[in-house]
């Protein structure tokens, strides 16, 4: 499916496109890529039916093929953009295709913005998720003495590992002390 995006300026539309003018294709994603090649070819201008929104039934639809070369020297086949349109989202492959450079400029900055808006409510979210926290402690304090046994159990393990290890030290070092002034374990037997 396509989504048509609107017009800042009057561009060339992808059935007017001819050899060696400029085309962007936006890589959308997780890492957006912005590749601008040439136009190779456009052909096979087409009436396909597409689902469009708010309708009941496919809609007729004029379409191109775009064949580009793209700066990495690749030859890109694009199918079905709409022939009147001069930038569109191609769903299907998750890319944005457009002859402007306005309208890539446009829909980039728009990405951007979304982005940095998201970044802004971060700390708004932090606090949101705190104080959910606060009020699911006060609404349930037997989860809340659970947790703090919980916790309790994990620190008093955490104590006996210490002492332990520490045991395991002294132990050491005891036997090194024997050694060193000629108390070793044989002599302590024989004694008794």
């Amino acid at each position: 499916m396509f989504r048509r995006l609107p017009h800042k300026s009057q561009t060339i539309m992808f059935q007017n496109l001819r050899p060696n003018n400029t085309l962007y294709i936006l890589h959308r994603g997780a890492d957006p890529v912005l590749e601008c090649g040439k136009v190779v070819t456009v052909k096979n201008l087409r009436t396909v039916y597409k689902n469009t929104p708010n309708t009941l039934y496919p809609q007729p639809v004029q379409v191109v093929d775009i064949v580009a070369s793209v700066s990495n020297g690749d030859t890109v086949t694009i199918t079905e953009m709409p022939a009147n349109l001069d930038i569109a989202d191609d769903v299907k492959n998750g890319i944005l295709v457009s002859a402007s450079r306005e309208e890539m400029n446009v829909e980039i900055l728009t990405m951007k913005q979304k982005s940095e808006e998201i970044l802004k409510s971060v700390e708004y979210h932090k606090k949101f998720l705190s104080s959910c926290e606060q009020m699911l402690c006060a609404l349930n304090p037997e989860v809340v003495a659970k947790q703090q046994q919980e916790k309790e159990i994990l620190d008093l393990k955490s104590q006996m590992a210490e002492m332990s290890r520490n045991m395991a030290d002294l132990m050491t070092l005891n036997k090194q002390l024997m050694e060193q002034f000629g108390l070793g374990s044989d002599t302590s037997k024989t004694k008794k």
